[in-house]
């Protein structure tokens, strides 16, 4: 049975199955904001505890960890040499782990165990459901899928009034994409499965203090939501309401 959906209420996390989707965990921000003048404590601890609560909550046995575990470019700082080996050693007594790496992640590989799976940066399947970290094209699998997972763009929408009072909420972003735009890229004449059209999920940062912005799919750094159909595009805060298609797509 082809796997769906499930938003977890409140969290920046998608589920299927018993898989737990989360991204852009950006471990080590806090010396970026810091140089910047903002002070926080480190937030290891609670990103840890709040995975901890998550796989409980939701009793997936599978965590992938899509992307931009660590923020530092282009090497590792000392806070993330210390830190993310912990948490890594943690989850992993706890469940199986799939590590997709993002644009931050450069060095991350000599952290990984025998137990954690570390895949290309292109991504990989599991059943129905490519998970691509954003920053890269996935592989040819993509044209058997029926769902794609992405993080990186940290998707949010913005409410404005008319005499500028606004705030700013992180939202999943669900598009959808023909198939058929696809096939040129990977020289495909045909798609192995009977169905055509790719659903995608934009997965919010799991990190609060890497920010985000507005989701505009024109102007996406994300190759291939480039392809997607803008008009298609919803968003749905973290509660679980939906907002409908944001003006301007």
């Amino acid at each position: 049975m082809p796997l769906e959906p499930k938003f977890v209420t409140n969290e920046p996390a998608v589920l299927f199955g018993k898989t737990l989707v989360i991204a852009d965990l950006h471990i080590g921000v806090e010396y970026e904001l810091y140089k910047n003048g903002i002070r926080i404590p480190k937030q290891t601890e609670n990103l840890l505890a709040r995975i901890k609560k998550l796989i409980k909550t939701t009793r997936a046995n599978r965590l992938v960890l899509l992307g931009d575990l660590k923020h530092f470019i282009p090497y590792l700082s000392p806070q993330e040499m210390r830190e993310i080996p912990k948490l890594l050693e943690e989850l992993s007594k706890l469940i199986k782990i799939d590590i997709v790496p993002g644009n931050h992640d450069g060095e991350l590989k000599k952290f990984i165990s025998p137990g954690i799976e570390f895949h290309d940066t292109a991504g990989f399947c599991i059943d129905n459901v490519y998970f691509n970290h954003g920053h890269s094209w996935p592989n040819k699998d993509i044209l058997n899928s029926d769902y794609l997972i992405i993080g990186h763009l940290h998707p949010c929408i913005e409410f404005k009034d008319k005499i500028g009072f606004r705030f700013v909420e992180q939202a999943w972003i669900r598009l959808n994409m023909d198939k058929r735009r696809l096939l040129r890229r990977y020289r495909s004449a045909e798609t192995d499965r009977k169905v055509k059209v790719l659903k995608i999920i934009i997965i919010p940062a799991f990190n609060r203090f890497v920010g985000g912005r507005a989701f505009d799919p024109k102007g996406s750094y994300a190759p291939v939501i480039r392809l997607a159909d803008a008009r298609s595009a919803e968003a749905y805060m973290l509660d679980g309401t939906g907002v409908g298609r944001p003006t301007g797509f």
